[in-house]
């Protein structure tokens, strides 16, 4: 199965709206300022410790690079879950269609981008761990 197929699951849908409204999003979760600088988009996150992020995929690669904190992620590729923990100095390359969840084992601060034009999906059995926490 190719990468691109994941959207044809019943696991995978739409998010109802990708905006989080201002430039800065503020909850008890922690922060995210997202960015444009030079045509490109841009996101700085500090997550508290406990936090679960994420639960999607995107058609283009994702990178991160952690600044400080400890993050586990977990990615579904083959039908298999995978973990992998990171920590300071990190960086992470999530391919295109390959779903992500991260879990943060201690407070971070991250950044985020694509490789391309941000585009996203949720995956439906990460997103709900997402909404419980």
């Amino acid at each position: 199965m190719k990468n691109k197929d994941i959207l044809k699951s019943p696991d995978v849908y739409k998010p109802a709206s990708g905006n989080l409204g201002s430039p800065v999003f503020i909850d008890k979760r922690g922060e995210i300022h997202r960015l444009e600088i030079g045509g490109s988009k841009l996101n700085i996150l500090f997550s508290r410790k406990g936090v679960k992020r994420s639960g999607d995929l995107h058609s283009t690669a994702q990178y991160d690079f952690i600044f400080s904190g400890k993050v586990q992620i977990w990615y579904h590729k083959e039908g298999k879950d995978l973990k992998k923990i990171f920590g300071p100095n990190s960086f992470i390359e999530i391919p295109p269609y390959i779903p992500h969840l991260f879990v943060f084992l201690q407070n971070t601060l991250m950044a985020e981008w694509w490789d391309g034009e941000f585009k996203a999906w949720y995956f439906k059995p990460y997103r709900n761990i997402i909404e419980k926490n």
